[in-house]
């Protein structure tokens, strides 16, 4: 399970508009919980935009269904911060859960590690749900990094579903 999201994460809060999507989604070694990597490895995390310039064009059904997806998840991102953050106390910092890595997983609390799977758990569901892989997914989080229009289809729709 944990393994089939490759860089699923979560840091602080944000409102959903354009700040978000790029916070959300910038940087898949630094922010939060809803980065499923692609099959590139940290080695080569250099490489990302190179790769992304690479990747096929992103259709208007695979827009939706992303954002959808984004839409779905960030609730889910805060609620499980929220009660991770309560239990560390205000003031402190939360750690960064990866989903792909047990390691982030595996050395947190008890407490802290069943919030982490439950979310991981959740956003893999609703990434699926709105019929994208994982795969998918995560190409479009790291191409919309580097990519201005795409980031703006992004946000088109985020604005579009929400209202």
């Amino acid at each position: 399970m944990m393994d089939s999201l490759r860089t699923l994460r979560f840091r602080p809060q944000h409102p959903l508009t354009r700040a978000l999507l790029l916070g959300l989604f910038s940087s898949g070694a630094v922010l939060l919980g809803v980065v499923p990597d692609v099959s590139v490895s940290n080695a080569s995390g250099f490489n990302t935009v190179v790769l992304a310039q690479q990747s096929p064009e992103f259709s208007e059904a695979e827009i939706r269904n992303y954002a959808r997806a984004v839409l779905g998840i960030e609730p889910r991102r805060q609620t499980a911060y929220n009660e991770i953050q309560a239990i560390f106390g205000a003031g402190k910092s939360v750690p960064d859960v990866v989903c792909s890595e047990t390691r982030t997983i595996n050395g947190l609390d008890k407490g802290v590690r069943d919030i982490a799977v439950n979310y991981c758990t959740q956003a893999k569901s609703i990434i699926e749900t709105n019929e994208l892989t994982i795969t998918r997914f995560n190409e479009i989080t790291q191409r919309q990094q580097a990519d201005p229009a795409l980031q703006k289809r992004i946000q088109g729709e985020l604005q579009r579903l929400q209202n």
